[in-house]
């Protein structure tokens, strides 16, 4: 059986159509009218909106075939991917493309077919809007140019769509940022209210433990002097991590790391999470460090979720370089052995408010940290693997040394070391 060729720009055809977040969505009432109108127009039984995925067409709209997606490799709107002109094929069994293919000898016996290809502004062709029957026959040229104009109809529909998803993202963030504005208030006051009964605490206590003469009370009061200071560095890393800065600083992956780290001390413990942590990277990067702290944090917490009942987490830093642009900066790798992702969710990790989750999650995580790493001119990778035994994934993220950011710039204080 024929196979339509692959395009060369295939990747990049199929980030343009996730981009409008279309597939595997309910049925839309202005997508409706057009496959209605395809069929009414050119006389046929059957009429789709289908759109080529990676393996497969799925079917936004369909009339008379009761389907809603059939494999890519037989696909006769992948066919259509290589070209802007509608594809005609006026008896099947007499092209050879398509004699053999499966949906002409079997259901629904496809013997006629026409497609106009969906071509989006960047001149991808993202799929068709086609008809077909079970007869041969031929299309008058009216028919074609009201079958390109119903394609031109779709993509704007979808823009439309798009600039709907984008506004109600936009909204959404916005919403969220408020909120962790708000919450962030909160952890720095009462940070601050904490820390200086803590001061009137340890101080006495320090001094307790320096006079006593006895080594078990010695102890015990050094035990206890060991915890406030812990308790005060909690507080500390509150301010810290709830204060954005009014200027980018200077920020080595240490302070980066230890400070989400510590962000998820106990869920770590809890979890009985083994951390394992290796530092190649030397430089320090130019970037606003709650930001990038809160992009890091929202991938941490991903992962130690995906360990509910243990696991080995594992963070890494290193020299490197954009691999696009070839610009210098760090590349941070946060990678577990969880219990890793389907191809589905991985498709749709960095979608706004896509969750695996149910209520509990926002599936704003990554979304917001794509965004901030946008900002800084960073990029950020995802590959996972569901099989058993070998589960994980596996996140990376670059950081240019120096990001596209004004203001003076200060040095982040490292944290204490974290431990597990």
């Amino acid at each position: 059986m024929f196979t339509a060729p692959i395009p060369e720009d295939d990747a990049d055809r199929l980030a343009t159509l996730y981009r409008y977040s279309i597939l595997d969505t309910q049925p839309e009432q202005g997508f409706e009218d057009v496959t209605t109108l395809a069929s009414e127009i050119c006389g046929t039984r059957f009429s789709l909106i289908s759109f080529v995925d990676l393996n497969r067409q799925w079917f936004k709209s369909e009339v008379g075939l009761g389907s809603s997606e059939t494999g890519r490799a037989e696909s006769f709107c992948a066919c259509a991917l290589t070209s802007p002109e509608p594809l005609i094929v006026e008896d099947t069994l007499a092209d050879p493309r398509f004699a053999e293919n499966p949906l002409v000898l079997g259901e629904p016996g496809i013997r006629f077919y026409a497609g106009a290809p969906l071509v989006a502004p960047n001149g991808h062709v993202l799929g068709t809007v086609c008809v077909f029957d079970t007869e041969p026959r031929t299309i008058s040229a009216s028919q074609v140019l009201a079958l390109k104009a119903l394609s031109r109809q779709v993509m704007l529909l979808l823009e439309a769509r798009l600039r709907l998803l984008e506004n109600e993202r936009a909204a959404a963030a916005l919403m969220q940022q408020e909120k962790l504005a708000v919450v962030g208030r909160l952890a720095s006051s009462m940070a601050h209210e904490i820390n200086n009964p803590l001061e009137a605490v340890t101080n006495p206590l320090w001094l307790s433990q320096q006079r006593s003469e006895d080594g078990q009370i010695k102890e015990w009061l050094g035990m206890a002097d060991k915890e406030l200071r812990r308790v005060s560095t909690i507080a500390n890393q509150a301010l810290r991590m709830h204060k954005q800065a009014s200027a980018p600083q200077l920020a080595t992956c240490d302070v980066l790391f230890s400070g989400v780290l510590m962000a998820y001390e106990s869920r770590i413990r809890n979890a009985g999470i083994e951390v394992e942590k290796r530092k190649r990277a030397t430089e320090p990067v130019v970037c606003f460090e709650g930001d990038v702290r809160q992009a890091l944090g929202n991938v941490l917490g991903n992962a130690i979720d995906a360990m509910s009942q243990g696991g080995r987490l594992f963070l890494r830093s290193r020299m490197g370089r954009d691999w696009r642009s070839g610009r210098a900066g760090v590349v941070l790798t946060i990678a577990d052995n969880g219990t890793g992702m389907s191809q589905e969710v991985r498709r749709r990790a960095f979608e706004a408010f896509f969750s695996t989750k149910g209520i509990g999650g926002s599936g704003l995580g990554l979304w917001i940290s794509a965004e901030i790493l946008q900002r800084h001119l960073g990029r950020i990778l995802l590959r996972s693997s569901p099989r058993p035994r070998r589960s994980g994934t596996v996140v990376t993220v670059f950081l240019p040394l120096e990001a596209a950011v004004a203001g003076p710039l200060t040095v982040a204080r490292p944290l204490p070391p974290f431990a597990c």
